[in-house]
């Protein structure tokens, strides 16, 4: 199979037959054809929009040197990059994680055939320009790389140990019954609310903390500063002042010391302070991979455009109770004393916005509203109470003793080594290794089991895993053969052998394990890991499609060049098999007289 250098010299060569219109970038790469990754080595060209009808001239060759010219429309990200590299570089230095775009060797803008990191290249000549012309772009990226950084110390006395004892556990999931089960456990309050969360965009669920908050109760919050959610009714920012003004001293709120976050004078967490986690009362605590949005807790009777896959926990126990305020009263005491109560610079902050805009400015619409509510598929909250083993999960915290050593992950690795039967695993996305370290040997852990026979399945989202997938396939770890993309995942969510669950926040990114903050817990019980187990097959069987082609033949329609659709000539063994066929299906006509 020819090496990513051997197909970027194939490139060079073919200068002029890539150089067409709307073809933006073009580098070594895996083919794709129909959401799935075929193993075919190819020369993949990057178009700004794909086209039912081109001229011929516009088109782009089917094959180069015997290797498939695959054509993928751009991202948002890449067709801002096209024309406004600056803009694009700062979305995704103050962006979601999960938006990070992949890093290509041997990538190359078009028209101009240079590498796309090569100073001399037409993107990083208009980079520096526009960075020249626009000095509240460049102080932005130099005030995310130069904000000094605190250490992340935990709660004097709290531990992070395994609880065994008696205790009540509501299971549930969203879309089916994530926002009807919060409300109601939102409505129970009567004393107070301690929050840690990455986002806080939805409406709905903003008018039912103004209804539960109501009287003498109190709330405390850390709150992420994230890239504006498509589906959000008003921003965390707005949501922060809405509650400051229904509240007034009752509610304090402090903004989590991310890197990205310009309210923020100092970090401590990179990426995302990305928990999501509410103890209700100092009793109750309600466990999360979704945030309070409405695409992780959709409203079934108005559906928005995104319902996404989150699992959800709600745990009766006072002493996780306890356990998870100490570490979230820990971060509001310590953010609360870096706080900027407004940016310190106005233009540097309005680069940002306008960066997340024109990146938006660049998606795709999102499709239609539906009509009419989607077809019933309600999987209810089941209640669980008995004897139970807890153990709480966080990041960035070390195991006990240890300066290296991570508590997630440690837990996580043990568990993934414990698998013997099967091991069942949901995320949003799990990015490429890079071969070392301890992220790599998470990967490596779970192929380990497949290799031991493990029945080994991976769900990820069909929008945030794809590009991670034929990154995986060109570099460290591959699990490609054992994914299965799913529209609309954002859970993080693990069942082990019908008898373990893991609920949590954890994205698989070497950020997402080790060093933002995160939440989660494993859960010790064969009932609640039969009912996570029904939701995750169910997905897996219905919902989810393999990620890798169990064939390799290329799609019988295929975009080309800016995008005709062209069918592929079927093979001649492929032609010899349908002429098999056809003469097998006339005889049995035959005989069974139709």
């Amino acid at each position: 199979m020819p090496t990513a250098k051997q197909i970027d010299q194939s490139i060079q060569k073919h200068l002029a037959k890539l150089r067409k219109p709307g073809v933006l970038t073009v580098r070594p790469g895996y083919e794709i054809a129909g959401h799935q990754l075929t193993g075919k080595p190819a020369i993949v060209a990057t178009v700004h929009t794909k086209k039912a009808v081109l001229p011929r001239g516009e088109r782009l060759p089917d094959n180069l040197d015997n290797m498939p010219v695959d054509v993928r429309e751009a991202t948002a990200h890449q067709r801002l990059r096209a024309h406004d590299p600056a803009a694009a570089e700062l979305a995704q230095t103050y962006g979601r994680p999960e938006d990070t775009e992949p890093a290509w060797d041997f990538e190359r803008e078009m028209p101009s055939g240079k590498l796309l990191k090569d100073s001399g290249s037409d993107t990083q000549k208009a980079l520096a320009s526009r960075k020249a012309r626009q000095p509240a772009t460049t102080r932005a990226l130099t005030a995310h790389s130069s904000k000094p950084a605190l250490k992340y110390a935990p709660p004097a006395g709290a531990t992070l140990d395994p609880v065994t004892a008696s205790m009540t556990i509501t299971a549930h999931a969203s879309p089916d019954a994530g926002l009807a089960t919060l409300d109601q456990f939102l409505a129970g309050t009567t004393r107070s609310l301690v929050i840690g969360m990455y986002d806080f965009t939805s409406g709905h669920i903003l008018k039912t903390f103004d209804s539960a908050l109501g009287g003498h109760k109190t709330l405390q919050m850390v709150l992420d500063n994230p890239a504006p959610n498509p589906t959000r009714d008003q921003t965390d920012t707005q949501t922060v002042e809405e509650l400051d003004r229904t509240l007034g001293a009752r509610a304090t709120i402090t903004r989590a010391l991310v890197r990205s976050d310009p309210f923020a004078s100092a970090w401590i967490f990179p990426y995302a302070y990305h928990i999501k986690v509410i103890v209700r009362d100092d009793a109750v605590v309600w466990l999360s991979s979704g945030n309070l949005n409405n695409s992780n807790q959709p409203d079934l009777a108005a559906p928005p455009h995104t319902e996404d896959r989150d699992w959800h926990v709600i745990i009766e126990h006072a002493g996780l109770a306890a356990t998870f305020t100490a570490y979230l009263t820990q971060d509001y005491k310590v953010a609360s004393q870096h706080q900027a109560n407004q940016p310190a610079d106005a233009a540097l902050d309005r680069a940002v916005a306008d960066a997340h805009a024109k990146v938006a400015a660049e998606a795709n619409p999102p499709p239609p509203p539906p009509l009419a509510p989607p077809p019933a598929r309600y999987v209810p909250a089941k209640t669980f109470s008995g004897q139970f083993k807890v153990t709480p999960l966080l990041t960035p915290d070390l195991m006990p003793g240890s300066a290296t050593q991570g508590q997630y992950l440690s837990h996580v690795m043990d568990l993934i080594g414990s698998a013997k039967q099967k091991l069942y695993i949901q995320l949003q996305y799990i990015e490429a290794s890079s071969g070392t370290g301890d992220y790599d040997a998470l990967l490596k852990a779970i192929a380990a089991r497949a290799a031991a026979n493990v029945d080994v399945r991976l769900i990820e989202s069909l929008e945030y895993g794809e590009k991670w997938i034929e990154k995986m396939k060109s570099a460290g770890v591959d699990l490609t053969a054992h994914i299965r993309l799913q529209p609309n995942v954002h859970n993080k969510g693990f069942v082990v052998d019908s008898r373990t669950v893991i609920v949590s926040s954890q994205n698989f990114s070497p950020a997402g394990v080790q060093q933002n903050r995160d939440a989660g817990v494993i859960m010790e019980s064969a009932e609640i890991a039969a009912y996570f187990e029904a939701i995750f097959l169910s997905d897996w069987n219905t919902r989810a499609k393999d990620a890798a082609a169990t064939a390799s033949p290329r799609s019988s329609a295929r975009a080309r060049g800016g995008a005709a659709g062209r069918k592929t000539a079927p093979s001649k063994q492929a032609r010899k098999q349908t002429a098999k066929k056809k003469t097998v299906k006339k005889k049995t006509a035959k005989k069974t007289g139709r």
